[in-house]
């Protein structure tokens, strides 16, 4: 799984995690790699908004960001609410890239590297 953060101004770094994420592994990574995206993405104000995944709504991810309800506001996904996510209309471009390249990469650590390789290109290196 691929997690990235994107504002009006940049997009942050993506984060390859391997498996299925866990409450506990969420609250983890909102701890350590969350608020220095939200320094580089948002200087002044950030608003974080995730879905409506169980990982999202478990009580230790609601008790995380009341904890830290001053340094990050956190705005909720409303139920059955349309799917505004800006990541998915991008997925088909994504496939459309990796599976362009001859031999298609499979294992993980192939994507990473080519995904390292493009923003060196780009200079985000």
């Amino acid at each position: 799984m691929i997690r990235a953060a994107i504002s009006w101004y940049s997009a942050g770094p993506t984060i390859t995690v391997n498996g299925l994420i866990t409450a506990g592994d969420y609250v983890d990574i909102l701890g350590n790699q969350v608020p220095p995206m939200v320094q580089v993405l948002f200087p002044n104000n950030a608003v974080f908004q995730d879905g409506n995944s169980s990982i999202h709504t478990a009580g230790s991810v609601n008790s995380r960001f009341e904890e830290h309800e001053d340094a990050l506001q956190h705005l909720p996904w409303p139920a059955q609410s349309p799917v505004l996510n800006i990541f998915e209309p991008l997925c088909s471009v994504l496939v459309s890239r990796v599976r362009s390249r001859l031999p298609p990469p499979s294992p993980l650590k192939q994507l990473d590297f080519f995904h390292e390789q493009r923003q060196c290109s780009n200079g985000d290196c």
